[in-house]
């Protein structure tokens, strides 16, 4: 399925294209016609695929009826280009601080006691894909305190594919005395119920990210480029 895929995302099969057939795929690939089946059934769920009326497999304008996978797709080939990341930096920063502005007003204490926790229990001495781990808990955390029941769900549906980016942040260590501040300044002004400096707090969260896109591009250990 991977290989098919990033045929897809390539372009070397193009939006609107008709797939080769089963017979050709199998000799293509050396898989059996059972595996193609499946590669070709998931990718359809993903919104890379559809059938067309003449009964062949057609290549589906994924770059806007696609679904979250393509974002995983993207950056697992190594191919998320400047306007997607900006794209999810701006996705993601329109969730995270309306999350933020309304958890001031409608955190439980369940919420606070979970939000607490996570704050006594950060540990930034591991390494950046513990930190990215902890980074987006406690996002989601805020998320779900919201009172939004969607915003944690597509936070979570987000997750494969930020947790590629997160982990790039928290590899420079420079970064990490100005995030434990913020997340004690933002559970700190959602504790309070201040609904404008919880948002202003996830705001320099996010945008300190944004900032930084320059250590996200750059290449890493295998030689390739995000």
């Amino acid at each position: 399925m991977g290989k098919l895929e990033k045929l897809i995302l390539t372009e070397a099969w193009p939006i609107g294209s008709v797939v080769p057939s089963l017979r050709d795929l199998t000799e293509e690939f050396g898989v059996s016609r059972s595996v193609v089946n499946v590669g070709i059934s998931e990718l359809i769920s993903r919104g890379y695929l559809v059938a067309s009326a003449r009964k062949n497999t057609v290549v589906a304008d994924w770059k806007s009826g696609g679904t979250l996978a393509v974002l995983n797709g993207l950056l697992a080939n190594d191919l998320m280009d400047e306007r997607n990341l900006s794209s999810l930096f701006d996705c993601r920063y329109l969730i995270m601080t309306d999350s933020a502005f309304l958890a001031a007003q409608n955190r439980t204490e369940a919420d606070l006691k979970k939000m607490r926790a996570l704050l006594e229990n950060e540990d930034y001495s591991g390494r950046a894909e513990a930190l990215a781990k902890y980074d987006m808990e406690l996002h989601r955390t805020v998320a779900a305190a919201s009172g939004n029941t969607v915003y944690p769900l597509i936070l979570k549906s987000f997750e494969p594919s930020i947790e590629h980016l997160i982990e790039k942040f928290y590899s420079d260590s420079g970064v990490v005395a100005f995030i434990r501040q913020k997340h004690a300044e933002l559970v700190g002004e959602i504790e309070r119920g201040n609904s404008e400096d919880a948002k202003k707090a996830m705001k320099e969260l996010l945008q300190h990210g944004r900032n930084s896109q320059e250590w996200i591009r750059k290449v890493d250990g295998n030689g390739s480029k995000v």
